[in-house]
């Protein structure tokens, strides 16, 4: 039954369209939900970001967003695997959070945790931003896909884009031009040889790679120019200052110009901290029993910036969300949603 109601919910939600900054349909969806339930929903907003948050004093809080890239794959069902843009990143995490709630009112139980529901997560942060600049709690545990692991390790980020500038030539004579593609890539292997990027971590490994190229080449010329995103994941105690230091020598020599557009640093909670303690006592009592690290950036940043200690969980999977074959399997969506309720009756019985 639980399972037939959790893909109930995630459909409802899928069927709902909410790529950033067009988030008012599912939350006004979202809201009615919860007014059925009986739940006060606080609005907050700042004229262009909405987040619904329930339980405002709460000091532990269950955070999910429920934007989504822009559309690349309609839902569908297949059994228990619902497919759909959104459905790993992350309305399964919504639906586990809302079938909760619904469970709770019909068990007669309390909800101890605060909930927020926030928008904007894949385009900028501003929800989680506005919500941290609003509320602060002590503790909080951000729905991302992890595939049910309780990840006490986040990783640190480096985005920059850039412009690699070469020599224009004939195309059959490479030896009178530079080709910027072959420049953009000799910048890219000097980067992987640097030192923090052949390190071993415990959860996942360092990385640098570029995730966008694109060069001229318009009447078959030796291309002069290209223009990319580069993306470098740094584990949790590397320090982000450190990697731009030697980042900077490589792309002054290289690019025309360039520039950092997302720059953090990861974290990895002490197992004493009192939320690593109260998941532990949750996964005891439920089939969650992995930790993890998150390798992409979350709002869990924001919360643990403004002095929130964090953890990342949730059903779906990192690997194959923003994929046209983003799927999840809904029985997931209730394990998950029975670690949350347990989690609440754990902190709310001190």
């Amino acid at each position: 039954m639980k399972t037939e109601r959790a893909k109930e919910i995630l459909l409802q939600l899928l069927r709902i369209p909410s790529p950033s900054g067009r988030e008012d349909r599912i939350m006004l969806h979202i809201m009615e939900f919860l007014h059925r339930l009986d739940y006060d929903v606080h609005i907050e907003s700042d004229g262009e970001i909405i987040d619904l948050v329930v339980n405002p004093d709460a000091d532990l809080f269950y955070e999910v967003h429920v934007d989504t890239i822009p559309i690349r794959a309609e839902p569908f069902v297949r059994g228990n695997i619902i497919y759909g843009t959104g459905s790993s990143d992350i309305k399964g995490g919504a639906a586990a959070i809302l079938l909760m709630m619904e469970s709770l009112k019909k068990e007669g139980k309390d909800l101890n945790v605060g909930v927020v529901f926030v928008s904007d997560e894949e385009l900028g942060g501003r929800g989680s931003a506005l919500f941290m600049e609003r509320y602060r709690p002590k503790m909080a545990v951000v729905l991302e896909p992890t595939d049910l692991e309780v990840h006490i390790a986040h990783a640190g980020n480096i985005e920059a884009y850039f412009e690699v500038d070469g020599k224009e030539a004939h195309g059959a004579c490479p030896e009178s031009g530079v080709n910027a593609i072959e420049e953009t890539y000799k910048m890219l292997e000097e980067m992987k040889k640097l030192e923090p990027f052949k390190q071993k971590g415990k959860y996942f490994d360092p990385h640098i790679g570029i995730q966008e190229l694109v060069c001229e080449n318009p009447v078959y010329l030796i291309p002069a120019l290209c223009k990319g995103r580069l993306e470098a994941r740094l584990l949790p105690d590397q320090e982000v200052e450190d990697i731009l230091d030697l980042l900077d020598p490589i792309l002054d020599e290289y690019t025309l110009k360039y520039e950092y557009t997302e720059i953090w640093d990861g974290y990895e909670l002490d197992e004493s901290e009192e939320i690593v303690q109260l998941a532990k006592k949750a996964m005891e009592k439920t089939e969650v029993d992995e930790f993890g690290g998150m390798r992409s950036w979350t709002d869990a940043i924001n919360f643990m910036y403004n002095g929130t200690k964090t953890i990342v969980f949730g059903p779906g999977n990192l690997d194959i969300s923003h994929t046209k074959n983003e799927h999840i399997d809904v029985r997931d969506v209730v394990t998950a949603s029975e670690f949350l309720k347990v989690l609440n009756d754990i902190y709310g019985g001190g």
